[in-house]
């Protein structure tokens, strides 16, 4: 009886552990908006600004799964407001050693013109306490503070 027991005690406890979060793992949510420096571009749009929202988890050995989703604003060389839809899969990440965490992966950019989206575009985010900073194929953002919003990192 003290076997069974103690066999059932043992499987339950496999059992949670693989329910359970695994250690070392690092949850990351946001959402918010940030306005650009002046002469930021992409995509031959000068942008003002942008909109974002994440939800990803990284883990201990470095691969990453969730979502990334960002509005650039922008503005036309003949003046017209046009908004760029960033849709990317994370894949991978790492916490950095000041807190913030980089992520990266692929996604589709849908310059807003009426053109199909671009797929398979890379993308690496930084976040973190001093905002958010987006590399988008060869084009890199400059870091900005949030002016809107909240970044959650959690390790658990």
């Amino acid at each position: 009886m003290k076997r069974t027991l103690s066999l059932l005690g043992v499987t339950a406890l496999l059992l949670l552990g693989i329910a359970a979060p695994a250690a070392g793992q690092t949850w990351v949510t946001g959402t918010g908006a940030a306005v650009l420096a002046p002469g930021s571009q992409y995509g031959g749009l000068a942008l003002s600004g942008l909109r974002f929202g994440n939800g990803l988890v990284i883990n201990r050995d470095g691969t990453a799964s969730g979502d990334f989703q960002t509005n650039l604003l922008g503005t036309t060389p003949l003046g017209a407001r046009r908004e760029i839809t960033v849709q990317g899969l994370v894949q991978t990440g790492a916490l950095n050693q000041d807190g913030s965490v980089t992520f990266q992966g692929t996604s589709s950019v849908d310059l807003g013109d009426g053109l199909p989206p671009l797929s398979g575009v890379p993308f690496r985010v930084t976040l973190g306490t001093l905002g958010i900073q987006l590399v988008l194929g060869t084009t890199s953002l400059p870091l900005q503070a949030l002016s809107v919003g909240g970044i959650s990192i959690r390790r658990e």
